[in-house]
């Protein structure tokens, strides 16, 4: 009775008020996002629909002073900042230097793919060796964060937290409707406890 009646005071309206205010706008800004994370969830579950890789090679000519050894060495990191310049490529996962046979290689990583880049010193040239899977592929890599930058991981995280907001204010709602109330609260136990059950039934584990 004292739960009920709290739940009926100003400040628990106002609660309410302002929970499903935000509850509404979060949904409309997560829209496209909840969507994609759902599509993306299934998808992710099915490897097998995705494509298999396609590879291309493709130059461009390397600026002759870039090509040239000043004081017996190469301008390495200028070499990187022109070819990511051109590329649009960044942080490598690898460099190789193999001054010997005059020749620089950098592998970037990428969602669904890789580049691989091959600087001919000799020759003022650039290879570029790119393979890249279907856009399913493409989609569970974004969906996984891999090898997609920075400002996709903030972006993956900041979703992460307004969709936890957005639970947390749908429940508190749930509190207000005392006709729905009881039953409500048994869906979301079960919806609480279900995964848990299955984890701990059907999933194999050490």
């Amino acid at each position: 009775m004292k739960a009920t009646k709290l739940l009926r005071t100003a400040k628990a309206k106002k609660l309410f008020t302002l929970c499903r205010w935000l509850h509404i706008y979060t949904s409309c800004a997560l829209f496209s996002l909840l969507l994609f994370f759902c599509i993306t969830g299934i998808t992710l579950n099915h490897q097998e629909w995705t494509d298999s890789s396609a590879e291309k090679i493709s130059s461009f000519n390397l600026p002759k002073q870039l090509a040239e050894e000043k004081d017996g060495e190469y301008p390495v990191k200028k070499i990187q900042a022109y070819v990511e310049q051109v590329t649009g490529l960044a942080s490598p996962r690898s460099v190789d230097i193999a001054i010997e046979i005059s020749e620089i290689t950098y592998d970037y990583p990428l969602p669904a793919g890789y580049a691989f880049i091959t600087v001919l010193l000799d020759e003022k040239r650039v290879e570029i060796e790119h393979g890249q899977s279907g856009l399913l592929a493409l989609l569970n890599d974004l969906h996984k964060g891999r090898h997609s930058g920075v400002q996709w991981s903030w972006l993956i995280d900041i979703s992460a937290i307004l969709m936890a907001f957005f639970t947390l204010t749908g429940v508190i709602i749930l509190f207000q409707n005392s006709k729905h109330r009881r039953s409500a609260s048994v869906i979301l136990l079960l919806g609480t406890f279900t995964p848990i059950l299955i984890y701990l039934l059907a999933v194999p584990r050490l």
